[in-house]
């Protein structure tokens, strides 16, 4: 099925500023190779399906989930910048340094 990238992109990014995740690295629909940060998460259309998957450090791929739904992939790509506002508050608390600088953990 066909889908409009840029209104899946217009949703996705609401969510994200629905619930304050501006902050956070994050990437929707720019190609694998453009405006690749460490500890990014990323969602990228494929073909017949949309990828989500976060990078770490020197920017490697960590993980990539494939969905053909791109509400699918929305969900995972928001569950996946929680987890990481969660691990560096968590990493924070223990005394450890966060994966970056971000206003959701440097309290």
């Amino acid at each position: 099925m066909n889908y409009d990238i840029n209104e899946v992109k217009a949703l996705l990014e609401d969510d994200i500023h629905l619930l304050g995740y501006e902050t956070l690295r994050y990437s929707i629909f720019k190609g694998e190779e453009n405006d690749r940060e460490e500890y990014q998460v990323r969602m990228e259309k494929s073909e017949d399906s949309f990828e989500v998957y976060m990078t770490a450090d020197r920017a490697s791929v960590m993980g990539k989930y494939t969905f053909e739904n791109p509400f699918d992939a929305m969900d995972q790509f928001l569950n996946i910048m929680q987890s990481r506002i969660l691990t560096n508050r968590r990493r924070i608390r223990d005394g450890e340094p966060p994966e970056y600088s971000c206003p959701l953990w440097d309290k």
